[in-house]
């Protein structure tokens, strides 16, 4: 696809973006935010988005509105498109042009599997009588091509997203970006002794792996940041097999991996002056001859020993061996997991944000105000000391369940249970089970399925602290 910078619109389709104040709005339009309309003059095909009070226009405020009008011009079938961005003072270019990153979000659909392919838009063109620049586009073309680049891992099917080609994902990665990559096959894994990323992905024939993306960007700093990504290919629960309604959208449970690595693939082309770790754990939990057993106890890479009280909740057990094992072999100054990890912060957040954990409060800030800029939001939870407590076994040191009653506290006795491996160092989680995956329709820029949740929020976390 192209993307143009203009003086003035060049196609016969036109997207144009309008406030509540707007002088001379067209009949019967509001402009309200998220509201859009067409109207047709001569040749020319307006397609109008409302963004509500000026003074309350954000940057999810503009992607919204954009992906609205994108995705009219995807339903009249128009193969160019002219957006013009809209004169807003206060807000700088990069910020602007959340309008481009908005269309190209919105624009996205999954249709390798369709037999009949819908129309699809050839050609944007970026009408601004500011002097944008061609860098300028091209960031913002990057990020939004990374989410859809996450999208499309989840999306295919889980028997073609194994670990083994999770790894070669990151080998692509690894050599367009200039990264170092390791890979801790299933020999290497044992040998390790990482044994709960064993136990989860013995029981399938597509073995688990440990992919490791280091980019080094900055010889003068001394932070190391490791953003680690829950990859379970297809979660059927294990010997607590999943109930039928809840295990076929299980591709999902490497929505946290996919989102790695559409993180360190954006890195790769922006270089920016950071030094960054992306740390993958993949595994298919599935039944087989060699499939864990619940009751049984393992012991982890960090020495703990744990219960295995259920295995479909195996998230925890992979993020635990990897967290563990990168720390002693990376020394990062600070770690952020993404993972699916509960249906339970579904229940409290709903599809509206992800739950935040953290041992650090200046880390969470950050992660919060990120959140609020890119449009993946986050919400901070609490880790209280009855949550650990409650991680206790009888008979070794942690169980993958708390003592609770069933359904109680699910999301933050798991996210208690990661604390064990993380020791002093600055850490977050963010679990992401509520916000992967949309069933419905695309809302704004949030696309049908896999949504690629937390690839705006991690580049947006990590440049900041760029030089």
């Amino acid at each position: 696809m192209k993307i143009r910078l203009s003086k003035t619109a060049k196609s016969t389709t036109i997207i144009s973006f309008l406030f509540e104040e707007s002088k001379n709005l067209p009949q019967d339009f509001k402009a309200s935010s998220g509201e859009i309309t067409v109207r047709y003059e001569a040749d020319i095909t307006n397609i109008y988005c409302g963004l509500g009070k000026e003074e309350e226009v954000s940057e999810r405020t503009l992607k919204t509105a954009a992906a609205k009008g994108i995705q009219k011009t995807s339903e009249l079938k128009k193969e160019r498109v002219s957006i013009i961005l809209p004169e807003i003072k206060r807000l700088d270019n990069e910020k602007l042009l959340s309008c481009l990153k908005g269309a190209l979000l919105g624009k996205y659909k999954f249709t390798k599997y369709k037999s009949e392919k819908p129309v699809s838009i050839e050609t944007i063109d970026i009408v601004s009588s500011r002097p944008i620049t061609a860098a300028e586009i091209s960031r913002a073309e990057i990020i939004a091509d990374s989410v859809n680049y996450a999208r499309g891992l989840v999306n295919e099917n889980a028997h073609k997203m194994t670990p083994a080609q999770l790894a070669k994902e990151a080998l692509a990665i690894s050599k367009s970006g200039s990264m170092k990559l390791t890979v801790l096959d299933e020999h290497d894994i044992s040998k390790q002794q990482l044994n709960l990323i064993k136990a989860v992905g013995d029981g399938s024939p597509f073995p688990p792996r440990l992919i490791i993306l280091e980019y080094n960007g900055s010889s003068k700093s001394k932070e190391r940041q490791m953003i680690v990504g829950k990859g379970i290919t297809f979660d059927s629960g294990g010997l607590n097999l999943k109930p039928t309604g809840s295990m076929e959208t299980m591709r999902s449970d490497m929505s946290g991996a996919a989102a790695v690595l559409g993180v360190m693939r954006c890195i790769g082309a922006l270089k920016p002056k950071i030094n960054v770790c992306g740390v993958v754990p993949a595994a298919q939990n599935a039944l087989g001859p060699k499939a864990y057993f619940p009751g049984d106890v393992y012991r982890s890479y960090e020495g703990l020993t744990v219960e295995i009280c259920s295995t479909d909740a195996e998230g925890r057990l992979i993020l635990a061996d990897a967290i563990s094992y990168c720390r002693k072999k990376v020394k990062p100054t600070s770690i952020v997991d993404l993972a699916t990890l509960t249906g339970a912060i579904a229940i409290s957040l709903g599809d509206t944000a992800a739950g935040l954990y953290s041992n650090n409060d200046e880390l969470a800030q950050k992660l919060f105000e990120a959140g609020e800029r890119s449009g993946d939001r986050l919400w901070r939870m609490p880790l209280f000391q009855e949550y650990s407590d409650s991680i206790k076994s009888d008979i070794a040191d942690l169980r993958n369940l708390s003592k609770f009653k069933k359904g109680h506290a699910g999301s933050n006795t798991a996210a208690a249970f990661i604390k064990e491996f993380c020791g002093m160092i600055p850490w977050a989680h963010i679990d992401i089970a509520g916000v992967s995956w949309n069933d419905g329709p695309p809302k704004g820029e949030t696309a049908q399925f896999a949504t690629g949740y937390g690839v705006q929020l991690i580049i947006d976390y990590l440049l900041k602290n760029s030089v």
